[in-house]
């Protein structure tokens, strides 16, 4: 909840930032302790954050996007994963470019 309280107060955009950099390594830790139902409800709620501040496009979401499609993959709940996967990789071959790096890592996932 002290999590939700901060990325909700528009106090200021650093904090807000680092926040959301906070959320994001919590919800690789849980991940990585395969903790997958704590670390989807973190990813969610990070993704929720991270396009209200930062938009859908953003670096920082499509990073977001790519955790929590790891942690359905990790859940067996491939549909979901995939439908994630395709959503970024649309977004990166517009922004990025088809032949940039990382369109091309997403694309081998």
């Amino acid at each position: 909840r002290a999590v939700q309280r901060r990325m909700s107060s528009p106090d200021s955009v650093i904090a807000g930032l680092n926040v959301l950099q906070t959320a994001q390594t919590l919800g690789i830790a849980l991940h990585s302790q395969k903790k997958y139902v704590e670390a989807e409800v973190v990813n969610r709620e990070l993704l929720s954050r991270r396009r209200e501040l930062q938009g859908a496009e953003h670096p920082g979401t499509l990073t977001t996007l790519m955790s929590l499609a790891s942690v359905f993959s990790e859940q067996e709940k491939l549909d979901d994963a995939l439908a994630i996967l395709n959503d970024v990789r649309t977004i990166q071959g517009r922004v990025l470019g088809a032949e940039d790096l990382n369109t091309l890592t997403t694309t081998t996932n």
